[in-house]
């Protein structure tokens, strides 16, 4: 019996490792590969340096693609030369033990003790207890010079405090984050592929023009705004066509196979449309990785009804408490569990006399990204996924594109560990009842640790009008971007810009995939 459990479990690694027997063509064959090869759009990620003796963490989302850039990694490495069979993939969530990744991970080692480096990479390891003691074994381990691990994670269980766990393990300033798609990424990524299939051909070859042109231009919050301005007059006159794209990106909310799905209905079946079961699997999987922890799913469905109940606006946790009828404790508790699974980000507000968040303030909550929302939506109604996401495009629009503008805010620059988004984006708002939407604080370079100068309000004012009055001006905030739906004007220190004009050429921190 011994003996037939190590066959099978031996054909199966063989079978996630195709690449042992049909070498760089093993992509024809694998599942992931062959389906991002033939989708609309083959979306690419930044690809990370592997260097030997270094052990990388990728954390994401559910459902954004992860296992497709292990395996585009993979098919890399075989294109360059690396000898398939000293490259193994193992998905965790199939084993059922810590010791059997060790097992697995021992043969694997030995079989190829006169090589190196060798490459391991490890899907979804947060699905095992105690996975941080496993790489912790392999940092420690005489042979860790001649290995490459990668490991990824997206459960719900805290992974961060388990890499936190791992100092002087090889891991520092190898951990990377795996989110939607950003718009500049979707832009760049489909705008050739839409430019192809539109009716217009004006429309199409200015698609195509954009498309080259943007590539050339790149904005970070950390630029003053006359850089800023600069580089986004650049983009004015394609104005039309990014809303266009922006549109498209509002509805799909980055995740790849949402996106793919979407294109090849609308463009190839002549039908707009999105399949349900793509807003029902995001969200038994969310709710399944909530299970496994032994968490109430029922509380995780009333906590995110509360959040699209009060989206985009300012609430303290104990409100929530209250009109959900949860303890505060577990009011934080369950946020945290979302926020370290990636589907929500809480903005704290900002005491501007001692420059840092206030704890016990009221927060701002959005999900990750407007599919996310959509999913959430339609389930707690019960209403069509699709259907979900165009009457919410239709009544809440403006909340979806604050929401999306917090997504890339945090975006910026943040590093895992050593910058992390709340250190440099809030939100402010008095007692009277004015309000910034985000504060975002640039780097500042004078021996004082707070400077006026560094700070800059961000508002999202997503509508036809927006009078430069609406503005709230706060003593301690010195800049102003207004992001609106059409106007692109200055004042002085307060920017307007065309919030599709704006996300399009927004950059993404380097330690974001």
């Amino acid at each position: 019996m011994v003996d037939i459990v190590t066959i099978m479990r031996l054909e199966d690694l063989i079978n996630q490792n195709s690449w042992w027997k049909y070498g760089a063509d093993f992509w024809k064959y694998d599942k992931n590969l062959k389906e991002a090869k033939g989708a609309f759009t083959e979306f690419q990620r930044r690809k990370i340096e592997l260097k030997r003796g270094n052990i990388y963490i990728i954390r994401g989302i559910r459902q954004s693609g992860k296992t497709t850039y292990m395996k585009q990694m993979i098919l890399s490495l075989l294109n360059k030369g690396v000898e398939p069979g000293i490259i193994v993939y193992i998905s965790c969530d199939r084993l059922a033990s810590r010791k059997e990744l060790r097992n697995v991970i021992d043969n694997f080692i030995q079989t190829n003790r006169d090589k190196e480096p060798l490459y391991i990479f490890l899907d979804e390891m947060t699905y095992l207890e105690e996975w941080n003691l496993e790489l912790k074994t392999l940092a420690d381990s005489d042979f860790i010079d001649k290995l490459i691990v990668m490991a990824t994670g997206s459960s719900a269980v805290k992974i961060k405090e388990k890499a936190e766990r791992l100092p002087g393990r090889r891991v520092e300033g190898n951990e990377y984050r795996f989110k939607p798609l950003t718009f500049r990424e979707f832009v760049l990524q489909t705008i050739l592929q839409v430019a192809a299939r539109v009716k217009s051909p004006d429309f199409s070859a200015a698609l195509k023009i954009l498309g080259e042109k943007l590539r050339n231009i790149s904005m970070s919050m950390d630029e003053d705004l006359d850089s800023m301005m600069g580089k986004i007059r650049e983009t004015i006159p394609f104005k039309e066509e990014l809303d266009y794209m922006l549109d498209l990106y509002l509805l799909t909310g980055g995740f790849p196979g949402v996106i793919n799905e979407y294109f090849v209905n609308k463009f190839e079946k002549k039908e707009e449309w999105i399949g349900s079961e793509l807003y029902e699997t995001f969200m038994r999987v969310v709710l399944g990785d909530i299970s496994k922890i032994r968490r109430s799913e029922t509380i995780a469905r009333e906590l995110m009804r509360g959040i699209v109940d009060r989206y985009a606006s300012k609430y303290s946790f104990t409100t929530l408490g209250k009109d959900l009828e949860l303890s505060h404790q577990t009011v934080m508790e369950y946020l945290e569990i979302l926020e370290d699974a990636f589907l929500i980000e809480v903005v704290h507000s900002l005491d501007l006399a001692k420059g840092r968040a206030r704890l016990k303030g009221n927060k701002k909550i959005y999900f990750g990204s407007p599919f996310i929302y959509y999913c959430v939506e339609s389930f707690i109604s019960g209403s069509d996924g699709f259907f979900s996401s165009k009457e919410n495009l239709l009544r809440k629009k403006d909340k979806i594109v604050e929401g999306v503008v917090a997504n890339h805010l945090v975006q910026t620059k943040e590093e895992p560990y050593v910058k992390e988004w709340r250190t440099y984006l809030s939100y402010f708002y008095t007692s009277t009842g004015k309000e910034v939407d985000f504060v975002y604080k640039k780097p500042f370079f004078k021996k004082e640790s707070f400077t006026k100068e560094n700070l800059v309000g961000i508002e999202v004012k997503y509508k036809e009008e927006v009078d430069k009055r609406e503005i709230t001006r706060i003593n301690g905030i010195a800049e102003y971007i207004v992001l609106t739906k059409n106007q692109y004007d200055r004042f002085g220190p307060m920017a307007f810009i065309p919030v599709s004009l704006f996300l399009s050429v927004f950059e993404k921190s380097r330690r974001l995939l």
